[in-house]
């Protein structure tokens, strides 16, 4: 299994899959990194929504997976 991301300049690309899922909200990507505020922006692969979280946020297993699961 990958490594949650200990730098923030790794996050940028990198994909995600929401253990819980709302919708067809499962698989994620990163598509923007804020350094500023330390946010991400999430996009949904099936949805193209976009979420914007602290990229910290990814850290928690009980919420997300690296990669597509």
């Amino acid at each position: 299994m990958p490594l949650a991301p200990h730098n923030p300049s790794k996050v940028l690309g990198s994909h995600w899959s929401r253990v819980e899922p709302e919708d067809r909200g499962k698989h994620w990507e990163v598509v923007r990194f804020d350094r500023r505020t330390g946010e991400v922006v999430l996009r949904g692969v099936l949805t193209g929504e976009e979420v914007r979280m602290p990229w910290r946020e990814l850290r928690d297993r009980e919420r997300w997976m690296p990669g597509w699961v």
